[in-house]
């Protein structure tokens, strides 16, 4: 007597998970990018309406893509895992005082940042041929 009822909410709990996993439709694959204008910007995909613009430095690393450490400002290099806020403005003044990175391994060259702490930021940062025009500017947000 029991079983009937038991089932029923069985079915009634697994019925959003099943059609979320099963029946739903996939969500596209997309390049993701910023579009629009501030201050109504969102991420979204190649196709989509709207202005396309740069993502700002938290959107990259939400997103899983590397920061261009030669144009990120030191509050985006403070979400890198091992950096911290007074590392990224010592890496920002760094770069302003010192010329651009020309490889993320040159990241030691600042004090405080030594092998340990490079591995562990390395995966989430890059430099961007041609982002050495901007070496000493603020990213434009």
């Amino acid at each position: 007597m029991l079983r009937v009822p038991l089932a029923l909410l069985l079915a009634a709990l697994l019925a959003p998970t099943l059609w979320r996993t099963v029946l739903a439709r996939p969500p596209r694959a997309c390049l993701r990018e910023g579009r629009g204008t501030a201050p109504r910007g969102w991420v979204g995909c190649a196709g989509d309406p709207g202005p396309a613009r740069d993502l700002a430095g938290a959107e990259r690393l939400a997103l899983g893509q590397p920061l261009d450490l030669n144009r990120a400002s030191a509050v985006d290099l403070s979400g890198v895992p091992g950096l911290s806020l007074r590392l990224g403005e010592a890496v920002v003044a760094d770069r302003t005082s010192r010329g651009p990175f020309e490889r993320v391994e040159e990241l030691v060259r600042v004090k405080g940042v030594g092998p340990a702490r490079l591995a562990r930021a390395r995966p989430f940062l890059e430099t961007k041929p041609g982002s050495s025009a901007v070496a000493g500017s603020a990213p434009v947000e």
